[in-house]
């Protein structure tokens, strides 16, 4: 692993599943990059594997980061120990041109897509607090460019997946814990997730953002709010915003949804999110294929599939995305080439092996990071 690494050389570079007692080591066997480490370990105290961001500290500098903890004590939907890293960063040559970078390890249980949705939709609040950078004049918020990658342990055009792709996903007709489009004349079908999704409490609306940083434009113009300005529990903290006289999780108690009427922020049945995201590896719809045997994938999973995301934004906003005006904030140049499922079967067999470090293959691609024009440019 540590030689594919040197032949890739990254500026940045993120591992997942990384033992924690395994990092100073594996750190020091990149000592030639000059990286700086940002390391978490999974929570709950007997898992020993984490998350880590590496950055080259002579090309970066950085400005900020949070160890993001999924485990929020009474949510249902919360109750995993997965993690992830947020980094804010800057240029050292261009202070001005900033990029986030942030990297996770989503829960594994196949039949749990509804913990995986709730897990990102944490993480896009979190990104939403570390990159933002204003808004347009028609108040269409705008932010730092952001490069998102780990294993999110989901496959390609499943729910979770949509919600980053599209920016909106309605979840309230899907299955529950699977998150399918289902027949509801179906013999086995489940009940519909409903509307109640997080409870409202934790404070992470529907569109994906704090509740609580609605004034940031005037109390943090520059800066990255803090994370006390948040309901999240954290194990840093020394007291607990979610249980300051909170009841139990309310996503378990039917009552609670009738109970709290739908707004256009909470139990609405639709998340969304203003992040503009692009995969920087293609996926295409089995019915765009004639087979599997073409498709490139990640990880062998009782089959060989992709679980594993390199998505970026090449815009600051939604406001921004037309084709025929580009203003690229990221720029896609080039991919690190996957392996099809036909050369895994053909010629791989398994990973790892002594050609492959790991028991999922490496990601990469190549950027253009730029300082955007302003308006008035």
């Amino acid at each position: 692993l540590l030689a594919e690494i040197h032949h890739i050389r990254p500026d940045v570079l993120c591992v997942q599943e990384l033992q924690q007692n395994h990092a100073k080591r594996f750190a020091d066997g990149l000592a030639d990059f000059q990286y700086e480490m940002l390391y978490k370990r999974r929570t709950g105290g007997v898992k020993t594997d984490g998350c880590a961001v590496f950055f080259r500290s002579d090309l970066f500098e950085l400005i900020a980061h949070h160890e993001v903890e999924f485990f929020q004590p009474k949510v249902n939907k919360l109750k995993r120990d997965n993690v992830a890293i947020i980094a804010k960063l800057a240029l050292k040559q261009s202070p001005q041109t900033r990029l986030v970078v942030s990297t996770t390890h989503l829960l594994f249980n196949p039949f749990r897509q509804d913990v995986r949705l709730a897990q990102i939709q944490v993480l896009l609040a979190e990104l939403d607090r570390f990159s933002y950078s204003g808004q347009t004049a028609n108040g269409v918020p705008q932010y730092d460019p952001v490069l998102l990658c780990g294993d999110f342990n989901l496959q390609p055009f499943t729910a979770p997946y949509r919600l980053v792709m599209k920016g909106s996903l309605r979840y309230d007709q899907l299955a529950t814990c699977t998150l399918e489009r289902q027949n509801r004349e179906e013999e086995n079908c489940r009940e519909p997730t409903g509307k109640l999704f997080l409870p409202r409490w934790l404070g992470i609306t529907d569109r994906c953002q704090h509740e609580g940083l609605k004034d940031r434009e005037t109390t943090h113009p520059n800066t990255v709010p803090p994370s006390d300005r948040t309901r999240l529990h954290h194990s840093t903290n020394s007291t607990d915003p979610a249980s300051n006289g909170q009841d139990d999780d309310p996503s378990a108690n039917p009552a609670h949804d009738r109970s709290s009427p739908p707004s256009d922020e909470f139990s609405s049945g639709t998340l969304n999110h203003h992040f503009v995201f692009h995969s920087a590896y293609q996926h295409r719809k089995q019915s765009e294929r004639p087979n599997d045997n073409d498709q490139a994938v990640t990880t062998f999973q009782e089959r060989w599939i992709t679980v594993d995301y390199l998505f970026y934004t090449p815009y600051r906003s939604i406001a921004e995305c037309c084709p025929s005006l580009p203003n690229w904030n990221l720029e896609l140049l080039a991919t690190y080439s996957l392996p099809t499922v036909a050369q895994c079967r053909r010629y791989i067999h398994q990973i790892p092996n002594r050609f492959y470090g790991s028991d999922h293959f490496s990601l990469a691609a190549r950027f253009r990071l730029t300082t955007p024009a302003t308006a008035e440019q």
